[in-house]
C-alpha cells in the first residue's frame, strides 16, 4: 500500500499499548510502518526535548515515506515553530510525503501553510485513531483513500439545487478554489499575532472541535 513514517513532534506517548495497536493495524492493512527512533522519548509532558522533536520532524522529512504520520497530538508544537527548517519539509512535500496529524499538529500546518504555502494533511493520529481497541471503520477507509491518491471518501455530496447553481454560475471565487485551512480551535488562537498564524484571503476555515464550550 504505502509507507508510513510515525514520530513524536508533541506530548509523549504514554499509551504503550494503543501505541503498539496502531502500528499492528496499519501493518494488517499492507502498510510498510518504519518508527522513528525517538517516538517513545519522554522529556517533561513532551516526546523529547525541544531539540529532539525538531530532529524527528528533520528525519520524517528525510524519509522519504508517503506519509509522515504523528504518534498524538497534545503540546509542544508550537514551541518549536521558529526553530523548524521550512525549505525542508516543503522539498519532502514536494517530494510527495504527506505530512498528516490534527489537534496539536495544528500548529505545524498553520506554520508550514504561513512559511512555505505547502498543503499539509488533516487527518487522524496512531495512538487515539489507529490504535483505539475499536477505530472508526469510516476513517480507516477515508484514510487508505487518501494515501491512494482517490480522495473520494474524504469528499461530500452537493445538494441538486447547489450543482445546478455551480453550473450555471458566474467568473469568480467558489469553495472548491479556495484554501483549505484551520483545524484545532484552542491551537489556532494560540498561534494570533504570531507569524504563523495563516492569513487566507477567501478560504474555507475548518474547525476540528465538537461539543467543546464556546469559551
Amino acid at each position: 500500500m504505502s509507507s508510513i513514517y510515525i514520530y513524536s513532534p508533541s506530548g509523549a506517548v504514554r499509551n504503550r499499548a494503543a501505541f503498539k495497536r496502531g502500528l499492528q493495524r496499519l501493518r494488517q492493512q499492507g502498510h510498510e510502518v518504519e518508527v522513528d527512533e525517538g517516538a517513545l522519548s519522554s522529556y517533561q509532558r513532551f516526546a523529547g526535548t525541544d531539540a529532539e522533536r525538531i530532529q524527528a520532524i528533520d528525519r520524517a522529512c528525510a524519509s522519504q515515506a508517503d506519509v509522515a504520520l504523528i504518534t498524538r497530538g497534545g503540546y509542544g508544537l508550537t514551541r518549536i515553530l521558529p526553530a523548524l527548517n521550512y525549505k525542508r519539509i516543503a522539498k519532502a512535500i514536494d517530494r510527495g510525503t504527506r505530512f498528516m496529524g490534527l489537534s496539536d499538529f495544528t500548529a505545524f500546518q498553520s506554520a508550514v501553510l504561513t512559511q512555505t504555502g505547502a498543503s499539509t494533511w488533516a487527518g487522524p493520529a496512531l495512538g487515539e485513531d489507529f490504535g483505539a481497541e475499536e477505530p472508526d471503520d469510516i476513517m480507516l477507509a477515508c484514510f487508505d483513500d487518501v494515501v491512494q491518491g482517490q480522495g473520494e471518501g474524504v469528499g461530500w455530496r452537493l445538494s441538486s439545487t447547489t450543482q445546478n447553481a455551480y453550473a450555471q454560475r458566474k467568473p469568480g471565487t467558489w469553495a472548491r478554489d479556495g484554501v483549505l485551512w484551520g483545524g484545532n480551535l484552542a491551537v489556532l488562537v494560540s498561534l494570533l499575532g504570531t507569524p504563523y498564524f495563516p492569513d487566507v484571503d477567501r478560504g474555507v476555515l475548518f474547525l476540528e472541535d465538537i461539543a467543546e464550550h464556546p469559551y
